[in-house]
């Protein structure tokens, strides 16, 4: 079952270049994030995001998007070695809107954990605190630039819905606050392997 969406992206991947309606493309960038309820803060752990995707004209201006990749995500503490290391296969379901030569994107995400670990400030693994859920749930806005003709720039913010956190906190604190969450910076380029 966890290997139905990329089975479902792989099929439309390989399809795109024979139905004309649809575009597909590389997505490549760098990650910082931080970890909401860890005490910490900052946007210090840096990873990567690599994948691609499938989009399909909605309307004029507008395209709904498909997307599959790898992301980390997690918390760093730079003056010790606390570190929380999550890993991600992600999918997110998005609707472009293309205005006054910038692109306005907002969807939801949905990451599987592959791996999660939490180091403490000595660097030792804490497998106590290696209880993540198995799924990340949130939401994401972006804004995208086109470079040049099949590549484009986006920054991206994204965050666990508070409903579905990532480690629930020992003890309930209430319903907007029931666990830690991941909070994502991202810098990516998008590459088009295909024309409209």
């Amino acid at each position: 079952m966890k290997y139905s969406f990329l089975i479902v992206f792989l099929f439309l991947f390989t399809n795109s270049s024979s139905a004309q309606s649809f575009q597909s493309g590389l997505v490549g960038g760098i990650s910082t994030s931080q970890v909401s309820g860890d005490g910490l803060g900052g946007f210090h752990k840096i990873g990567l995001q690599l994948g691609g995707f499938v989009s399909h004209p909605v309307g004029k201006s507008s395209k709904g998007q498909f997307s599959l990749y790898y992301i980390d995500k997690g918390s760093d503490q730079p003056k010790t070695n606390f570190q929380i290391d999550l890993s991600y296969v992600e999918t997110s379901w998005s609707i472009q809107k293309e205005y006054q030569g910038f692109i306005y994107e907002g969807g939801l995400l949905f990451g599987v954990l592959i791996d999660g670990s939490t180091y403490d400030y000595y660097g030792f693994e804490d497998p106590s605190k290696n209880d993540f859920n198995k799924f990340d749930i949130g939401a994401k806005l972006s804004l995208g630039k086109e470079l040049m003709p099949k590549l484009f720039m986006f920054w991206e913010i994204s965050n666990t819905i508070p409903f579905f956190p990532i480690q629930e906190h020992p003890a309930y604190i209430s319903i907007f606050n029931k666990g830690k969450m991941n909070s994502v910076l991202c810098f990516s380029f998008r590459y088009l392997l295909s024309n409209e």
